[in-house]
């Protein structure tokens, strides 16, 4: 009879656990339906020493300064400037608030696609500043099946903060590199004993 006593015991401090935990999980979804969760990034280039090394946001930031002066003002000039730098470009439209474009990453692989994903973002700071009135830049990044591997994603306001003078290039450039998911290259830590 003692062991029926601590089984029952166990499992009723299961069942309130599991009760306890549904409750505190209770309002975490809330966001679910959102289709963009407002930015809490701050850009903290301008704090950052320089170093001896190429980073992501150089490459980017790179990519952004060759196409952000460009007159852009519609999708086909987006389309011509970033074929221009040999961007493979698969489709670009609009739904809603939002301006999606799709690029093949097939020669640039031995690059990565930060080379890729520079040009798209100044072209679009471009854009922006030209009167553009989407609220984001949604990237994906193709293989040559195409196949989707990677996504991108660019607010508006951050191109327009750029285009004004308020960002910097690095700054814009670290935004972005944020906004970068690939299944291309997975993060590795080079860690050792030695």
């Amino acid at each position: 009879m003692d062991g029926f006593d601590r089984s029952s015991s166990r499992r009723r401090l299961l069942a309130l656990a599991g009760a306890a935990a549904s409750t505190a999980l209770a309002g975490c979804t809330a966001d679910v339906g959102e289709e963009f969760p407002p930015n809490t990034k701050t850009p903290v280039s301008a704090w950052l020493p320089d170093l001896p090394v190429t980073k992501p946001t150089d490459v980017v930031a790179d990519g952004i300064e060759a196409t952000a002066d460009r007159e852009i003002v519609d999708e086909d000039d987006l389309a011509a400037v970033l074929e221009a730098r040999d961007l493979e470009i698969h489709t670009i439209e609009r739904t809603a608030d939002v301006l999606t474009v799709e690029y093949v990453s097939g020669e640039l692989y031995e690059e990565g696609i930060l080379h890729g994903i520079g040009p798209i973002a100044g072209a679009y700071a471009a854009l922006v500043g030209a009167g553009e009135d989407s609220e984001f830049l949604e990237i994906t990044i193709l293989d040559t099946a195409p196949e989707s591997f990677g996504t991108a994603e660019v607010e508006a306001a951050w191109a327009e903060r750029f285009d004004r003078g308020t960002y910097s290039v690095d700054e814009y450039a670290e935004l972005v590199v944020a906004g970068i998911e690939s299944r291309r290259h997975p993060p590795e830590v080079g860690a050792s004993t030695e």
